[in-house]
Formats: C-alpha cells, sequence, structure tokens
C-alpha cells in the first residue's frame, strides 16, 4: 500500500530489510504511524512537504531518506477535517554522528520561511549549555547570511533578518529563539514550536514545561526532542523513555506522540560494523563516519574506558562500568516497588554524612519475606557549598518529600534524632548503625531520644572491616532484586553516585565525584546493611546480638 512519495520509500525499507534497524523502528510502523495513516480522518499532503523540501536549495546539503521520512511526518500528516497536524510530539532518538543538529537547522528554517506559512510561529531552541543550543542556531544564521549559493542573497535577505540573538522570517514575523537551562525568560512566549536537544542531559521538567505553556496560542504547536541517549539516569530523559516504550508496544487512537528510537540491541552488537546503522542511521551515507568510528572501536583496545561512553552515545545503548558500578540500571529501576505496610514492623535504622552543613541521610531496613524495603530520608544544608554544581532535582525531591532543606549554617543533630524518635513509634527500632567516626556529634541528641547510652536503643558503630563484608550481601540483592525502596529517585541517584572500590581481596565504596555526585543515603544503607541478621522474618520480635553492638 503507497501513503506518499516521501514516506514510502523509508517505509518500504524497513519492512523489507533493507536497512538493518532496530525493532524500535518495526513498532514505529506497526503501532504508531501505519494505524495512524490508514484512518479515514488523516491524509498526507504531499504538495506541503515538497514546498518544505525545495529549501534544500540553501543548505550545504540535501537530507537523507530517513530525514525526508521525518519531515514528511512532522509537515505532512494532518486531519482532514481541519488541515492541523496530528503528531505534535516528535521524538527522535539518535546515535551520535547521524546529524541531528543538521536536521534541527533544517526544519527551523522551514518554519521561519514563507513556505511554512503560519504567522508569528516562534520557535525555541532549548539546551543545557549555550555552546550546544546555538550550534544549530547559527547554522540557520550563516545559511542567511553566508548562502551557499551567492544568487540566492538577496531572496534571503528579503525574507529574513539576522542577528546573533535571533532570527526573524520577515514574511510570517516568526523568530527563532536559544535557551539555555537558566530558568529566566521562558514565561509569555507564544511558542509555536519547541525543540529539545540532547534532553539526555536535562534534570527535570522545569524549563520544558515552562516553555510548553506556551504553545497552544499558534496553530500546528509541536514540541520536538532529538537526543542521544546519555550517563545521566533517573531524570527526563529515561522516564520520557519508558513512555516511549509504551506507546510503541500498541497502537493507541488517542496517542500523538511519534518516538523514532535508533539502537542496538544487544551488548555485543557493537562488535560488528553491519549493526553500527541501527543506531546511526546516516552512518553508510558518509564514509568519514564509519571511518571514525572504525577508528574509536581499534583505539577502545587501548583506552577501554572509552566503552562506556562509546555505547551509550554512539551505539544509544547505555551499559554504565560495571567494574565501578554498584548495580547496573535495570537492577537499581528493579527497587522501584511499592512498600508495603510496615508499621509495627522490627527494623534497623543507620544515618550517614559527610560533613553537617552538606547533606544527611538516614534509613530505616525491613525484611519482609525475601524482601529488603528501605524507607529513607535526607537533609540538605541550604547553604551548602556544593548546591550550585550539583546536577540533580533537589527542588522537585523535596516536593516529593523525599528530602527537606534545613535552614541555617548546618544541619542539626536533633533533627535527625527527632526523625529517629518518631520512627521508633510507628515501627520496631531494634538498633541503628552508624560510621564510627560520625557518632560523636549525634551522641548527646540521639541520646535525648533513647538511641544509644545504657538503657536505649542499641547503637552499632560500623567500621570499614564491616561495609567489606557486607558488600557481597548487597550485591547479591540487587542481583536477585531483593530490594524494595518505591518510587524514590534521590535514593536510586545516591546509589548510581557510588563506585566500587576494590582494596587487594576485598571490595569497599567510594564516590563517583568528590563534591557534586553525594552518596549519603547509599551509605547509610550499607552501614544498615551490616546489622540485616537482627531481622528475623519469622516474628516480630528479635534479640540483639551483643557482640555487634557497642552502647555508649
Amino acid at each position: 500500500m503507497t501513503y506518499s512519495r516521501y514516506l514510502d520509500p523509508y517505509i518500504e525499507d524497513i519492512q523489507q530489510g533493507r536497512i538493518n534497524h532496530c525493532k524500535d523502528q518495526d513498532l514505529m510502523l506497526k503501532n504508531v504511524l501505519l494505524p495512524v495513516l490508514n484512518r479515514e480522518d488523516v491524509y498526507v499532503d504531499d504538495d506541503r512537504i515538497e514546498e518544505g523540501l525545495k529549501l534544500q536549495k540553501y543548505f550545504s546539503y540535501d537530507l537523507l531518506e530517513w530525514e525526508v521520512f521525518l519531515f514528511a511526518v512532522i509537515v505532512g500528516v494532518r486531519y482532514r477535517e481541519t488541515g492541523g497536524i496530528y503528531f505534535t510530539d516528535i521524538r527522535i532518538i539518535l546515535g551520535r554522528g547521524s546529524g541531528k543538529n543538521g536536521f534541527i537547522s533544517f526544519l527551523a528554517f522551514y518554519f521561519l520561511s514563507p513556505a511554512h506559512g503560519i504567522q508569528g510561529y516562534d520557535i525555541d531552541l532549548l539546551a543545557n549549555s549555550e555552546q550546544q543550543v546555538k550550534t544549530s542556531f547559527m547554522d540557520v544564521h550563516d545559511v542567511i547570511s553566508d548562502p551557499v549559493l551567492p544568487e540566492t542573497k538577496a531572496a534571503l535577505q528579503h525574507n529574513f533578518y539576522v542577528t546573533l540573538e535571533a532570527i526573524t522570517g520577515l514574511k510570517t514575523r516568526s523568530v527563532l529563539r536559544y535557551n539555555t537551562s537558566s530558568k529566566r525568560g521562558k514565561d509569555s512566549k507564544r511558542t509555536g514550536c519547541i525543540i529539545l536537544d540532547e534532553i539526555h542531559e536535562y534534570l527535570d521538567f522545569t524549563n520544558i514545561n515552562t516553555l510548553k505553556s506556551g504553545l497552544g496560542k499558534r496553530r500546528d504547536g509541536r514540541c520536538i526532542t532529538i537526543s542521544t541517549f546519555g550517563h545521566v539516569r533517573g531524570a527526563v530523559f529515561d522516564r520520557q523513555m519508558e513512555q516511549n516504550e509504551d506507546i510503541l508496544s500498541e497502537y493507541n487512537p488517542k496517542n500523538r506522540v511519534f518516538p523514532f528510537i535508533c539502537r542496538i540491541e544487544n551488548e555485543d552488537e557493537w562488535k560488528d560494523p553491519g549493526c553500527w546503522v541501527k543506531a546511526i542511521p546516516s552512518i553508510n551515507d558518509f564514509p568519514s563516519l564509519h571511518d571514525q568510528i572504525e577508528k574509536e572501536v581499534l583505539e577502545m583496545s587501548y583506552t577501554p574506558e572509552y566503552l562506556t561512553e562509546f555505547m551509550a552515545k554512539r551505539m544509544n545503548f547505555p551499559i554504565g562500568n560495571s567494574e565501578v558500578e554498584v548495580a547496573s540500571w535495570d537492577n537499581i529501576m528493579a527497587t522501584n516497588r511499592p512498600l508495603p505496610d510496615l508499621e509495627g514492623w522490627p527494623c534497623i535504622g543507620a544515618v550517614d554524612y559527610a560533613k553537617t552543613d552538606d547533606f544527611v541521610a538516614a534509613v530505616l531496613i525491613f525484611m519482609v519475606g525475601n524482601d529488603i524495603c528501605v524507607v529513607q530520608h535526607t537533609w540538605v544544608c541550604r547553604e551548602s557549598r556544593d548546591l550550585v554544581g550539583i546536577k540533580a532535582p533537589l527542588d522537585e525531591w523535596e516536593r516529593r518529600g523525599d528530602l527537606e532543606f534545613v535552614p541555617g549554617p548546618e544541619i542539626p543533630p536533633e533533627a535527625v534524632a527527632e526523625w529517629f524518635a518518631v520512627a521508633g513509634a510507628s515501627f520496631n527500632l531494634l538498633a541503628v548503625a552508624i560510621d564510627n567516626y560520625r557518632w560523636a556529634l549525634l551522641r548527646s541528641a540521639f541520646n535525648a531520644v533513647g538511641i544509644g547510652g545504657d538503657f536505649g536503643v542499641p547503637i552499632k558503630l560500623t567500621r570499614p572491616s564491616d561495609l567489606m563484608k557486607v558488600y557481597p550481601v548487597i550485591n547479591s540483592a540487587f542481583v536477585r532484586h531483593q530490594f524494595v525502596w518505591g518510587d524514590v529517585p534521590i535514593l536510586r541517584w545516591y546509589t548510581n553516585n557510588v563506585k566500587v572500590v576494590n582494596e587487594g581481596l576485598n571490595y569497599t565504596y567510594g564516590k563517583q565525584d568528590r563534591n557534586f555526585r553525594k552518596t549519603d543515603g547509599f551509605m547509610a544503607l550499607a552501614h544498615g546493611m551490616t546489622l540485616i541478621d537482627m531481622l528475623d522474618t519469622s516474628s516480630m520480635t528479635t534479640s540483639v546480638p551483643e557482640p555487634f553492638i557497642f552502647t555508649t
């Protein structure tokens, strides 16, 4: 069946296997695009697509087949009755080298042009850094100010006005602007299209939502995401990918999102040059790109640490660094299961912090059958010097109740002690574990609420040797998916920030980053796990093993 002279070539190449591709491409056709194209209330406007593609003459390159296909989906798939676009949210996930910035530049130029024709259709580019966001902006700037064909200069100057801050389509009064991660200046815009570049670096939806709130004031409002995979886990990209996979799994007639995902499908495929096109659809069109990737693969024999970057950015298949990570991201995500009702259950408490003017984290650990259930709480000093460099959505986590900001120069020990006192009233708190060198500051506050001392809840002062002993227990719990934390992104963040340190025959824990990737919540969990044997799931009471407990 034919749909459009601009869609059919790519559709047929995928369906007939002429292009090596991942299953996401098959699902995109089967469960998203083709059911829409077969609807009686939808058509493809080939004339509109053709007018747009004529603008290629102003560029030093022509769009590739997959780019023509995507342009046709974005521009040409429309409702018959209203003429409005069908897909309002386009998500393009490609391996590095595919030419995403060139495609963004062409789209932005088209939306400004008379060929698009919508008055006041402003385009906002958004990225986390000015250098990144200005790449496509400057491409459009240079196309207009320094044209490939000198004879087109007069027409370009007649239709566009360029500065280093904004580019205006004079016929449509549409403006192309660029934005960075700063929250300033994004309100009250009459945006027609938002283009989000490298969304894998975004930590929360604040800036995205602010820009999206400007959509709807112009016809054919769109949000277009173009990104590779990355290393920031548990943030915007992972949450969007979960939705993408749901969208691809079955046709939903109400869905207006179009996911176009290119990636390898198993870890070993990176070794096969014939599979690289699964992640980088442009690779066979650019011999120099193919040669560069061959060079990178050859050099990885001497720089194996580059493999994690290569897999995440080139192959769109992030693997982490198994030599230093505490657990794979899949195993960390497996902790996201609902917590049962734990009221009255026996538990172990634990605390960790590096400095009281930074982060303090506390956990309660329960055994429910074979599950190790964890409840955590974090205090963050509002005056911490590290806050400016932390790449995590702390404000969002505060709204969730996972952390609380503490005013003043430090986190008072009484705040932590009170949290345990409240926990002790709800649960059967058997003991609290804390690093041997951290106890002195907390002693008085904890003793005041009945923790530590001669007659209170006993304290275990843990040492590095204790963490070495419990390392295999924690590793096994991750592999066997025993941990149950609920949906607590800060605890996943803590865990992903920890690295495993090999100390001869033993392993212990260190920090991926000394200042800005905090580990306190995971370390509290590790200290608490040194007392896991105290939790007897066969009854609601348990005895305290005297050799492990130190009262003060």
